[in-house]
């Protein structure tokens, strides 16, 4: 009678390896990857995660056994805002996390937080970290100021680090924190752009009339200069005018090349001509 049970054992034991071993499937696992094993069995047995990741390579596992692929290489997490600065005034920008996982605690990751980890554990405490910073400066520092943005860096590498990942133990490392280029949103931009091409506008208006206004005092001068040049010389206005004509006509062949022909007409009015008599 015993040996019937043992015999009867051996076969359902044989017959049951036989089953489990006929479904084996055969998983790979890549480079930079861990597989972390989530046993579910059919008959008896205790399922749950392995602790023991499955490394590069490839492993046979049984149909009942859910492999989730883990990527432990640095990946990027990406998140975009449009928020308000320290005087209320809108920028937009994006922030990006880039973090790995743990090398051998894969499994113990998706035990605890699930394979969408970030998720459901990270992106919200991570997008109020980088709010609540931004909102500590003004519009100006945040667009022009390289050192503000790695300051804002460095606060939010400190706050997700020390608040989340080594509060809650989460078995992540976090490389760093970048955050990208902070900008007005476009209407913003175009709104700016145009202000700024009306300033220039008015600059060059203004430096235009102050040119315009220098150039009306020195013909002022210049004129009452020629005025009390031509009264010191006790000359009419015509005499005058003529004696500027001999000047300029002057100073044309002092600069001018050897060889030069002038043609001067010669007026009735002119200061060294005589008048003509009707009867010569």
């Amino acid at each position: 009678m015993k040996s019937s049970r043992g015999a009867f054992a051996l076969l359902l034991g044989a017959l049951c390896l036989l089953m489990t071993s006929a479904g084996c499937v055969l998983m790979p696992i890549d480079a930079g990857h861990e597989g972390v094993l989530v046993e579910k069995p059919f008959f008896f047995g205790h399922g749950g995660v392995d602790p023991v990741p499955a490394t590069t390579g490839r492993i046979w596992v049984a149909p009942t056994t859910q492999v989730i692929d883990v990527d432990i290489r640095p990946s990027q997490f990406s998140e975009h805002f449009d928020i308000i600065s320290a005087e209320n005034a809108p920028v937009s920008f994006d922030a990006f996390l880039i973090a790995n996982v743990m090398e051998g605690r894969s499994p113990e990751l998706i035990n605890r937080f699930g394979p969408n980890w970030y998720n459901s554990n990270v992106k919200e405490a991570f997008r109020t970290f980088v709010r609540e910073e931004v909102q500590k400066y003004q519009l100006f520092q945040l667009t022009t100021d390289p050192t503000t943005r790695a300051k804002v860096q460095d606060a939010v590498a400190q706050e997700v680090k020390t608040k989340l990942i080594d509060k809650q133990n989460i078995p992540v490392r976090v490389n760093r924190i970048v955050i990208g280029s902070i900008l007005p949103p476009k209407g913003v931009l175009e709104q700016t752009a145009e202000t700024i091409k009306q300033e220039q506008r008015r600059i060059t208006m203004i430096e235009f009339q102050k040119a315009e206004q220098a150039r009306e005092k020195a013909e002022r001068q210049r004129g009452t200069a020629d005025r009390a040049y031509r009264e010191t010389l006790g000359l009419t206005a015509p005499e005058f005018v003529d004696l500027r004509r001999i000047e300029v006509q002057k100073e044309i062949v002092q600069h001018a090349p050897s060889a030069l022909t002038i043609i001067m007409g010669m007026e009735r009015v002119g200061i060294n001509l005589p008048p003509v008599s009707g009867g010569q």
